[in-house]
């Protein structure tokens, strides 16, 4: 999925080429799951959405909770080849960051808190599409579990920003992903009444950001 450029999920069809094509000409398959890893978008990790496995992935951010760490995971035919020396990290076996990583992995991994994700996408993207389809704001809600984009709606193109500043006068602590996308990615574990006070502070800043824009 990309993240910066708009909240964009892979098609599977074109995961599966690039994975078929990899094979054909004996190279790796990388896949950078720094933002969309650790439980963020419903599975452990994003590749286990599409079924497509790569060679090499990437992992951060989430994997810490908060405390700075980040690993490589890679098959085991291309571990086989790394040996001592030929690969370092500057946080690379850190004891610290490894016993934070391995507990965070110990929670997110609960088939329980996977769905919890899915259950409050569902509630925040039910929000979201009302508060859309009210306003005239979103023409949709598009990305996976809890990294979510709001695309702008014709009227309000190129103004995410804007509507970013209006959500952080309010309390409310959104992203852009590009000058037309709204970038939602809350706490997998966000209590159901922070999800209805996130909401209803939106709501305030969409009003807001309306009003000014047709002023």
């Amino acid at each position: 999925m990309q993240g910066e450029g708009g909240v964009i999920s892979a098609d599977k069809a074109f995961l599966e080429t690039i994975r078929r094509l990899c094979d054909e000409h004996n190279a790796l398959m990388i896949m950078d799951e720094v933002q969309t890893g650790v439980g963020r978008v419903g599975t452990l990790y994003a590749y286990q959405s599409f079924n497509v496995i790569p060679d090499i992935l990437t992992t951060a951010k989430g994997l810490g909770g908060g405390f700075p760490v980040a690993a490589t995971l890679s098959t085991a035919d291309v571990a086989a080849s790394l040996k001592v020396g030929t690969h370092g990290s500057t946080w690379g076996g850190n004891p610290m960051g490894c016993a934070v990583a391995s507990a965070v992995l110990d929670i997110v991994s609960d088939p329980a808190v996977l769905q919890g994700v899915m259950d409050r996408r569902h509630r925040i993207e039910t929000g979201l599409c009302a508060l859309g389809e009210k306003y005239d704001v979103f023409s949709g809600v598009r990305g996976l579990g809890l990294l979510m984009g709001c695309i702008l709606a014709e009227p309000w193109q190129g103004k995410a920003r804007d509507l970013m500043y209006a959500a952080q006068d309010e309390g409310v602590f959104v992203l852009v992903a590009g000058a037309s996308v709204l970038r939602i990615a809350p706490s997998l574990i966000i209590p159901e009444d922070d999800i209805a006070e996130g909401l209803a502070r939106l709501e305030r800043a969409i009003g807001q950001f309306c009003s000014a824009g047709s002023a």
